[in-house]
């Protein structure tokens, strides 16, 4: 669980540093620079799964993949709020150049998923298992996010909540919808290693 954490964590900041505006006196644009990394850290994770014998299963694989492109992207769009809020204007220079940072990232973790997957992913009923309770893990945090919403607007009356404007409102959905789904894939790799740490101990 260290490991999920520790690897979701620095994703995020990944994610949160791409939209801060650092890395804007480079002459590319953190977007492009982050499809090159994805592409080839999915390159080099095939290539060693490939040669590995005791790695693991594809759908696994698949949840790694997962859980760090989610992660990367709700940094990215956690950054993004943060910077252009609570007034988000995405019409203007800044909100559109995030924007195309955005849609890069998105378009990188596809790509990346392109390479990096199994092409003949195998799924048993331990993987169908996982996956339907990580399901019901991330549908209570999803749940648990949409009311810490609903009570920042409930009661943010007088601080900086009433000043969001609805396309701000729109990506904090967005947002959440990213953080549910990055917390599936922790979820379902935290049954993984659990299974993996019982058939060690025996």
């Amino acid at each position: 669980m260290p490991q999920i954490l520790l690897l979701a964590l620095l994703s995020l900041l990944t994610g949160g540093l791409l939209a801060s505006g650092v890395l804007s006196a480079l002459p590319l644009r953190p977007g492009f620079i982050s499809l090159a990394l994805m592409l080839a850290s999915a390159a080099l994770a095939r290539r060693h799964w490939q040669r590995s014998e005791h790695g693991p299963g594809s759908i696994e694989r698949g949840c790694w993949h997962g859980l760090l492109c989610y992660s990367l992207l709700a940094g990215h769009l956690a950054g993004l709020l943060w910077r252009l809020g609570p007034q988000l204007d995405m019409h203007g220079p800044s909100g559109h150049a995030l924007a195309v940072d955005n849609w890069t990232l998105i378009l990188g973790a596809w790509l990346s998923w392109q390479m990096a997957r199994d092409p003949a992913p195998l799924r048993d009923e331990r993987d169908r298992l996982f996956a339907a309770q990580a399901l019901s893990a991330a549908w209570y945090a999803l749940l648990g996010l949409l009311v810490l919403l609903i009570l920042a607007l409930g009661f943010g009356e007088h601080t900086v909540v009433a000043q969001f404007n609805q396309p701000l409102l729109a990506h904090l959905l967005i947002l959440i919808l990213t953080l549910a789904c990055a917390f599936h894939e922790a979820a379902q790799l935290r049954l993984y290693r659990r299974e993996a740490a019982l058939e060690q101990l025996q």
